[in-house]
């Protein structure tokens, strides 16, 4: 199994004239994946592309709110994916405390159950006037409940994944690290985003994080502006890929 996550800078490129269905074909062209976490991408994804690439998709209706119809999608291909909105007994919602800020869904490979999947963005917010309100690494302590009850609900069998825009974490951010997460990016020397105003400012800003048992099982990996330099002329985000046996 193929599994990616990758930004498609939504918002920019609409203003750019970079139409969805390019992002969609780049992605299927160069990563070959199964299963993609999608971070600012459009809502709802090209149907025509959907269709014809196989594609099961699920995402927060109407996206991230307040910004235009995109948030995080999770697509799979030969692959039962279903989304989560609350889970456990007592029915704990998910995705209440910034809404947008989380996807979730199972996913099944051959009728077997594989892992829950999270998607991630978490964006610098801010208030009616512009003024900024918060900051994506205390917004990751908060989401700690999300967290908790999604570990319980697939009996630690988890991926997160996205764009945490957070240019620092070269160590898993403690709120993750709790749940017994592998980073197999670790000890890769790899940048994913490149700001379009100023081509020295790359950064690390997109993670893949994913379960000890299933991190044993990864056999390559890539990821990053150098391994995919072509990404730079569709978004200002590389992906990052992972392979592993299923």
């Amino acid at each position: 199994m193929r599994i990616a996550t990758w930004n498609l800078n939504t918002w920019i490129n609409r203003k750019n004239g970079i139409d969805n269905s390019t992002l969609w074909n780049w992605a299927d062209d160069n990563l070959a994946a199964d299963l993609v976490i999608f971070t600012e991408a459009a809502t709802p994804p090209p149907q025509a592309i959907v269709r014809a690439q196989g594609w099961n998709v699920v995402h927060r209706p109407g996206g991230f709110p307040n910004r235009s119809s995109w948030g995080t999608l999770i697509a799979g291909r030969n692959l039962r994916v279903e989304h989560l909105t609350h889970v456990g007994k007592k029915k704990y919602e998910l995705d209440t405390k910034f809404p947008g800020s989380l996807t979730a869904a199972d996913v099944w490979v051959d009728d077997e159950y594989f892992a829950c999947v999270v998607g991630m963005y978490l964006p610098y917010r801010k208030d009616a006037n512009k003024d900024f309100i918060g900051h994506p690494t205390s917004d990751l302590v908060e989401l700690k409940d999300d967290f908790k009850n999604l570990l319980d609900h697939c009996d630690g069998q988890i991926i997160i994944a996205g764009d945490l825009n957070d240019m620092h974490y070269r160590q898993i951010p403690k709120p993750l690290n709790k749940l017994g997460l592998v980073d197999p990016f670790k000890n890769y020397d790899h940048v994913t985003f490149r700001q379009d105003w100023d081509q020295e400012g790359i950064f690390l800003m997109d993670y893949i994080y994913l379960a000890s048992e299933l991190a044993d099982r990864i056999t390559a990996f890539s990821g990053g502006i150098d391994d995919f330099p072509d990404s730079m002329n569709v978004s200002d985000h590389a992906p990052l890929l992972i392979e592993m046996n299923v």
